[in-house]
């Protein structure tokens, strides 16, 4: 032990004596993953020193916590509060089955008592601790181990690789035997493959694994797809399981603890796999904005173009329509057709059969059933879970005023549901509710995205400022009132715009196109609209680029 205890940066300067005599007092203990070491506001009784394993240190709030640092083999913690005589200021908990070294505040005492310079060591630790406790960022809870099955495994780790410009280790445990393999191909991909299924047991694997994570940040256990010992403890280790290609076995989802996801072995799918691991998930949401939300089909056409990775989309109004064509695989050419005929259609002379009036009004001037049977044809009459891309939709529940979040069911009927503009669309009658156009409570869903767990913001707005109303008019002094429809969805933009300012959540990447010059009904300028959208995405190609490259990082020790 005493040997172990001079490989501890900390306990290197101190005499072989002085070593002796913490060894004598250091007492082993054992805990499993999960288990909390100590928690916050206890008394600090005790240090610790790490064996083996992987602890990390947290403060926890009900369901949510904040990550100060995760420590391995050789790394000590607890020491703070022992050395203040406060109580614990965070929690401890195992993340990798932990054998724990523990020095007791009686044993310490003695410590200092018989050799005073462990106290210097002890102070000169507490202000390196307090230094980097003030610098360290907050981190988010990690998919850092992972649990993967199925032959695709490799091309796993070389897209994380690639994602997150960091190293990662394969620990086959018997999932790639029968899978020929060439380990200098993969270094080169900055993957290593370590072979383990003929060497290592249940009991060791939790030892081996703590001293893979301090050599690698990313490490995947491939496993068979067979309920052995091995593999079960493998399960029970990490962060989370994945299933990459292939058909799962059916007892996986009742032994992984912390969630089962499964991809098909498609390119497209694991690259977004290794995004949703390192967390650096891609979410566009996509404003209201009536004929200028044709400007998002210029966003989306040149964020294609420019191979930037869309995983989830969130879409009010217009933004919805044109996310839900996108998300159910119409192509960017397609959507253009449908914009350009978006001007017949809205002409009440050409378009009549588009319209099924209500006469006289009542709830609106228009029913809606025959935009619902269109936008049926034009979304493929696709139900949520069929699409391509992740989409959330909002409308607004017209009695209670609830935001309406859409994730279910058929996606043309949430999209009629969230462009039933007030007056307009009669309400869309929906489970039991009277549905309105989402602009009224969600103009730009972009802290639904950040709620569903995307990392990388990005949000195509097309609603003007108040600022910018006021220089369209110096630009267009037309001296008439617009018809009935163009008074309704000005009112309602102008609403949008105050709403932002107050509801618009987190974005990285802002994209704003130059839009504000078009009125709210103008489609017949589809073109010239979609054309700002493009614009104003190139504009923002080389900050997104730069928010999506890899960053190599260090995990950082408290």
């Amino acid at each position: 032990m005493k040997h172990g205890l001079r490989n501890i940066p900390f306990f290197a300067g101190l005499d072989d004596n002085v070593l002796e005599a913490i060894s004598r007092r250091l007492q082993r203990e054992h805990y499993h993953k999960s288990a909390a070491v100590f928690l916050e506001d206890e008394p600090g009784d005790c240090m610790y020193i790490i064996e083996s394993g992987q602890v990390k240190v947290v403060a926890e709030r009900g369901n949510q916590e904040k990550i100060f640092g995760y420590l391995g083999p050789g790394n000590f913690f607890g020491e703070m509060a022992l050395l203040l005589g406060e109580r614990r200021s965070a929690t401890a908990r195992v993340v990798i089955d932990a054998d724990l070294l523990v020095l007791r505040k009686n044993d310490f005492d003695e410590l200092l008592e018989i050799h005073p310079q462990i106290a210097l060591m002890m102070s000169q630790e507490l202000g390196r601790r307090l230094t980097r406790s003030n610098t360290s960022p907050i981190l988010r809870e990690e998919f850092n181990i992972v649990t993967a099955l199925g032959a695709a495994t490799p091309t796993l780790a070389r897209n994380l690789a690639q994602v997150t410009g960091e190293a990662v280790s394969i620990l086959d445990l018997g999932g790639l035997a029968n899978i020929s393999l060439d380990p200098a191909s993969l270094r080169q991909g900055n993957v290593t493959l370590v072979r383990g299924a003929d060497i290592l047991e249940p009991e060791t694997l939790a030892d081996r694994l703590s001293q893979l994570v301090q050599q690698y940040y990313w490490v995947l256990l491939a496993v068979a797809p067979y309920e052995t010992p091995l593999t079960l403890k493998a399960i029970e280790l990490a962060d989370v399981t994945v299933q990459v290609g292939g058909r799962e076995p059916p007892w996986i989802k009742t032994v992984a603890p912390k969630g089962f996801w499964r991809v098909d072995a498609q390119a497209q799918s694991i690259q977004r796999l290794a995004r949703r691991i390192s967390q650096r998930l891609v979410g566009l949401a996509l404003s209201s904005g009536n004929a200028r939300g044709m400007a998002h089909i210029g966003v989306l056409k040149v964020l294609e173009a420019e191979g930037i990775p869309i995983d989830m989309l969130a879409g009010t109004s217009a933004g919805s329509v044109f996310g839900a064509m996108y998300a159910a695989g119409r192509s960017i050419n397609e959507m253009i057709e449908f914009a350009v005929n978006v001007q017949k259609q809205y002409n009440f002379v050409s378009g009549f059969q588009y319209w099924d009036f209500r006469l006289p009004p009542r709830t609106g001037l228009i029913k809606g059933n025959v935009v619902l049977n269109y936008l049926r044809h034009w979304t493929l009459d696709k139900t949520f879970d069929q699409l391509n891309i992740p989409l959330y939709i909002i409308a607004a529940d017209l009695i209670s005023g609830e935001e309406i979040v859409f994730d279910h069911g058929p996606v043309a009927e949430a999209v009629r549901a969230s462009m039933s503009v007030i007056g307009v669309f009669e309400p869309a009658p929906i489970a039991g509710r009277f549905l309105i156009d989402g602009g009224s409570v969600n103009p730009v869903p972009t802290q639904l995205l950040a709620d569903k767990g995307i990392s990388i913001i990005l949000a195509s707005n097309v609603i003007p400022s108040l600022e910018d109303r006021l220089h369209r008019r110096e630009l267009k002094r037309e001296g008439k009132l617009p018809n009935m429809i163009g008074i309704v969805s000005g009112a309602m933009e102008i609403m949008e715009s105050e709403i932002i300012k107050s509801r618009m959540g987190p974005v990285d990447i802002l994209i704003q196109p130059d839009i504000a010059r078009y009125g709210t009904m103008e489609y017949d300028k589809a073109l010239e609209i979609i054309k700002r959208g493009e614009e104003a995405a190139h504009a923002q190609i080389q900050a997104i680029r730069q928010r999506l490259a890899p960053n190599p990082r260090k995990r950082p020790q408290v």
